[in-house]
């Protein structure tokens, strides 16, 4: 029986795609697949794979005669998943196939969980570091009911006012029930996904579809980042605008990621992942009728916590540039007056030092060994809390 499908949407990586497969065939056990959906332009690199790759929890989903938006790509493999469960992971990054173990878990303590989430590491890939770059590894195993008002508050409402919602809840390096995604589809008018930036549009929907959501803060993924992924355009502006400009070409007939109720231009220099995030939620809620009342300050205030990460002042004024139009015209410029950014300061270092903060232990990339996200995560695995002894609940571990 399939308890999991993994699901791996690729376009345009075959090498990396190959070498997150390879990985998760090491894994054993028969109680997970994983469906990789090509969307690429050339078909042959996989196909090529696939003719002497034989390890039958694999599954091509090969691509059809045109080139698919991001939603049409996931939208075709969550529709083929066999697993009562599903996740969904970036072909640059790993999971852990180890993590049904949790699943049976959660459903043994929660029968009525929905939703499962955990805390990923993160890891560049050696040929995205064109600055100090920082790895993460989460060190606490803890497993714990959310509560929905308070994810719903932080998500619809960002009522922490930080640059990114402490949500983490949803298909994207995390586990949902079939049966909720089918729900969904009901819910939201026959599709499981609308928005281009389908992993935080399916975090809006899960959050308020599902009945019980659990946590567990021992990783069980990583969020990789290579030279040609989307979260690599963080690191350099004239990346991200020629991301977009791909993503909005190719979501043609779609909907649009600039959108006149909320005017803060995803075009502009000064763009950032916390925009791309604001303006998918404030989609969704205006969409489907959420209450959002308190979002106005606190997304001013999480504009301005955006700003203060900047390394250089030339993308300190950027940003606010970007932000300050967009509060401008927004509701007639009503809470502009809450967009104060505090002056630009030169950080210090920038990526530099290695050490242990807030529960996440932070490595310099350039002094370790592994080359990819599956053999970080095996580094990051003598420092955490085995998979074995959380199954067992146990709480300490002698290493």
């Amino acid at each position: 029986m399939v308890h999991l499908t993994i699901c791996l949407p690729t376009r345009n990586r075959q090498a990396y795609c190959i070498k997150t497969i390879a990985a998760l065939a090491e894994a054993g056990g028969s109680d997970f697949e994983v469906l990789v959906g090509d969307n690429s332009d050339d078909p042959a690199p996989l196909a090529d794979f696939f003719t002497i790759f034989t390890d039958r929890r694999f599954r091509l989903v090969p691509p059809g005669p045109a080139v698919l938006p991001m939603i049409g790509n996931w939208e075709r493999l969550v529709d083929l998943a066999q697993g009562r469960w599903i996740s969904v992971i970036g072909d640059d990054d790993h999971i852990d196939p180890r993590v049904t173990g949790l699943i049976r878990r959660c459903e043994v303590l929660h029968r009525d969980v929905d939703a499962i989430s955990w805390d990923p590491m993160s890891f560049h890939w050696p040929d995205n570091r064109p600055v100090p770059t920082l790895a993460s590894i989460p060190m606490t195993s803890g497993i714990m009911v959310r509560q929905k008002t308070v994810l719903a508050d932080r998500l619809y409402r960002w009522s922490e006012g930080k640059r990114r919602p402490a949500v983490g809840v949803g298909l994207y390096h995390g586990a949902v029930r079939k049966s909720l995604m089918e729900r969904i589809r009901q819910a939201y008018g026959g599709r499981y996904f609308e928005h281009p930036v389908v992993d935080w549009e399916n975090t809006c929907k899960v959050v308020a579809q599902a009945g019980k959501i659990v946590h567990c803060e021992r990783p069980f993924s990583v969020l990789g980042a290579c030279a040609a992924s989307n979260s690599a355009s963080t690191l350099s502006r004239e990346t991200m605008k020629a991301r977009l400009d791909t993503f909005e070409r190719e979501n043609e007939g779609g909907i649009h990621l600039d959108r006149p109720s909320f005017p803060f231009s995803l075009s502009d220099p000064g763009v950032s992942l916390c925009l791309s995030i604001a303006t998918t939620i404030t989609w969704f809620c205006q969409t489907h009728g959420v209450n959002q009342s308190g979002f106005g300050a606190n997304f001013a205030q999480a504009a301005m916590d955006e700003c203060r990460y900047c390394a250089t002042r030339e993308e300190y004024d950027a940003k606010v540039r970007c932000f300050a139009r967009g509060f401008a015209l927004w509701e007639d410029g009503y809470w502009a007056g809450h967009f104060r950014p505090a002056p630009f300061t030169p950080p210090k270092t920038i990526n530099q030092l290695s050490g242990l903060s807030n529960d996440t232990l932070h490595i310099r990339e350039a002094g370790i060994k592994p080359a990819t996200p599956a053999e970080f995560y095996r580094f990051g695995e003598h420092a955490i809390l085995p998979v074995d002894a959380l199954l067992s609940g146990a709480r300490v571990f002698a290493p």
